[in-house]
């Protein structure tokens, strides 16, 4: 069972959901545009093992607003709050997408006190990214949804303007309504403006997996279906941290089967990869 609290950073309120102390800390932080729930399938196999934290990054979910503030540098600043302060010991950090970017660049910073990172198919090709978002197609679609999350509109309002958006049926859209409804339109403000390369100007990923004090394990999806690590990058990316792994889970594309809680593979990689290593010390 998971408790939701909230922890002020100051800045802004980060609602988060801590489960009970089975063993060492696992902070988990999703992706652009939803909620700590998004990773609920994986949380019945690590509550047994981990202290699990899961959080809505700004913007998101519960947590406060901070407008036009919603760069990856600016969730970094938030998230090294929470473990300063919430955090006595070392801790396994897993981000899916954004947030495996922003988990990337938390660990770069926090040196030994994290333990060990997992990202799950980030963008870490940057100018790709860039590129690919940046298409007139894909600059209407996140201009649409923008819209769609600004209106007042129900939960099931919005997963009808979804379903004329994206062309899926509404009844299969639902959960991603209930996320939407809950985020800052802000959120996804460059994509809708077709100004990506601002907000990824001062993320340097290369210099970020040279400083990793941590092993790393990259989780890529399936590229053909969507995934974010492309296999040309691999040889580089696994060239850069002192001590980085690769996986892939096959049949699943960017959501890493999030979206349809068909989690066995993606928990099996990453349990297998943190039970390889050694157990974090009792305190700082």
């Amino acid at each position: 069972m998971l408790q939701e609290k909230s922890f002020d950073t100051g800045t802004v309120t980060i609602n988060y959901a801590e489960g009970p102390p089975s063993g060492p800390p696992l902070v988990l932080l999703h992706g652009g545009g939803d909620r700590w729930q998004y990773l609920q399938p994986l949380l019945p196999a690590l509550t047994p093992h981990w202290h699990v934290y899961a959080l809505d990054l700004r913007g998101h979910g519960k947590s406060g607003r901070v407008p036009r503030s919603y760069r990856p540098e600016e969730y970094v600043v938030d998230i090294i709050a929470f473990v300063t302060n919430q955090l006595d010991r070392p801790f396994f950090l897993f981000g899916h997408s954004l947030g495996g970017c922003v988990a990337l660049l938390t660990a770069a910073q926090l040196g030994d006190k994290v333990q060990a990172l997992v990202l799950g198919d980030p963008p870490l090709n940057l100018k790709r990214f860039v590129e690919t978002e940046s298409s007139e197609a894909q600059v209407s679609m996140w201009g649409a949804l923008r819209d769609a999350g600004v209106s007042a509109r129900s939960v099931p309002e919005l997963a009808s303007a979804l379903a004329e958006i994206t062309g899926q049926e509404a009844g299969q859209l639902q959960d991603w309504a209930e996320r939407l409804s809950q985020a800052d339109p802000d959120v996804i403000m460059y994509q809708a403006d077709g100004r990506l390369d601002e907000y990824v100007q001062n993320v340097d990923v290369d210099a970020a997996l040279r400083r990793l004090a941590c092993p790393v394990l990259f989780v890529q999806g399936d590229p053909a279906r969507g995934a974010m690590i492309a296999d040309e990058d691999l040889e580089h990316l696994l060239s850069l941290p002192a001590n980085g792994q690769h996986v892939r889970i096959e049949g699943s594309g960017h959501d890493l089967g999030l979206d349809t809680g068909e989690t066995a593979s993606l928990l099996d990689a990453i349990t297998r990869f943190l039970e390889t290593l050694d157990r974090v010390p009792e305190k700082y």
